[in-house]
């Protein structure tokens, strides 16, 4: 039993074995085992013409022409060629350099700025600043749209104030501003003008309504209240030649009014001191109007003056403007113009 086994294993063994069967019996069957891998070698990889074939048909075995199935299934899993680039398309490596030192040279690689500690650290300390710079200005912007309103505001008030007659009695605060304008003196003097003509009206009326006179004390009071108006006419530029011609005309307001010819001793005092307070603001006007080298005929105006006083002495009332008269003389001379004939 056990010399059967052992070779029965034998035979089996010898029957798979890696020898090739050629070597059988001790003898190789060289001819026949060469034209066995002569059969199974694939086809040249040239055809009959001495072309080189594609690859995809260098792999295609004898054995595929004959099964189609086969030939099928080889060409689905047949690589494929990969597109090759142009040399001139192909991206640089990534250090910079591309094929040759050229490329680089050409097209250097832009990189970003390396940030700038220090101005960095700057910005970020003035930062506040800046910000509140930015605010100040918004605020400068916003008050100065905010002034120009005003000044709107305020040439609208100042012209409803001119339309009506009213710049003698605006407030000292605003009579400042509006006297400060390049017309300040002759608006003013305008208006004041047509001021005193309206009182003197009134009262000329109001004398009429009562079927009585009004005493020269009263008459003199109502037209001294216009003296600080012309006060303040004569210290703007132009205005001292204004005020000369207001203050005659509040004379003559009074001289034109009834009761001269039979006025007691108390009218004439009356007209007397509303003279001489008449004289004594006339005196500061004529000195400011010779201040501003004005081409001024000052003879003509003394003899208005002197003839006014003419009449006047017939009534008792005497002197009149006397301090005015002596200083439009003493000009006159120092300006070598000679003092005029006294008007008898």
């Amino acid at each position: 039993m056990f010399f059967k086994r052992l070779s029965r294993s034998r035979s089996n063994s010898r029957s798979n074995s890696y020898v090739d069967n050629s070597y059988s019996n001790g003898q190789y069957d060289g001819n026949e085992k060469h034209d066995s891998v002569l059969r199974d070698r694939p086809s040249s990889s040239r055809d009959s013409q001495g072309q080189p074939l594609k690859y995809s048909q260098q792999t295609q075995s004898p054995t595929t022409e004959h099964n189609p199935a086969l030939a099928k299934e080889t060409n689905m899993y047949s690589r494929q060629s990969a597109p090759q680039e142009p040399y001139s398309q192909r991206a640089p490596l990534a250090n910079g350099m591309g094929h040759s030192g050229l490329d680089t040279m050409a097209s250097p690689v832009k990189t970003d700025p390396i940030p700038d500690l220090l101005t960095r650290a700057f910005n970020e300390a003035t930062r506040p600043y800046t910000d509140k710079i930015e605010m100040l200005e918004g605020q400068i912007a916003d008050l100065q749209a905010w002034i120009e309103q005003l000044e709107l505001q305020r040439s609208e008030v100042h012209s409803w104030i001119d339309k009506r007659g009213l710049r003698p009695d605006v407030p000292p605060s605003i009579a400042k501003v509006m006297d400060a304008s390049s017309d300040g003196a002759a608006a003013l003097n305008g208006q004041l003008d047509r001021k005193i003509t309206i009182v003197n009206f009134d009262l000329h009326r109001l004398q009429d309504d009562l079927n009585d006179s009004i005493s020269s004390s009263h008459f003199a009071s109502a037209m001294s209240k216009f003296l600080p108006d012309i006060q303040r006419l004569s210290l703007l530029p132009s205005g001292p030649r204004y005020a000369f011609d207001l203050v005659l005309k509040l004379g003559g307001n009074l001289n034109s009014h009834t009761g001269i010819e039979g006025g007691d001793a108390g009218d004439l005092d009356a007209r007397r001191e509303f003279y001489a307070r008449l004289d004594e603001s006339m005196v500061d006007v004529v000195r400011r109007r010779f201040g501003e080298q004005e081409d001024w005929a000052v003879a003509r105006e003394v003899k208005r003056i002197e003839k006014t006083g003419a009449y006047l002495k017939n009534f008792g009332i005497e002197p009149y403007f006397p301090a005015t008269l002596d200083v439009m003389k003493r000009e006159m001379e120092f300006r070598g113009q000679g003092t005029p004939p006294r008007y008898q």
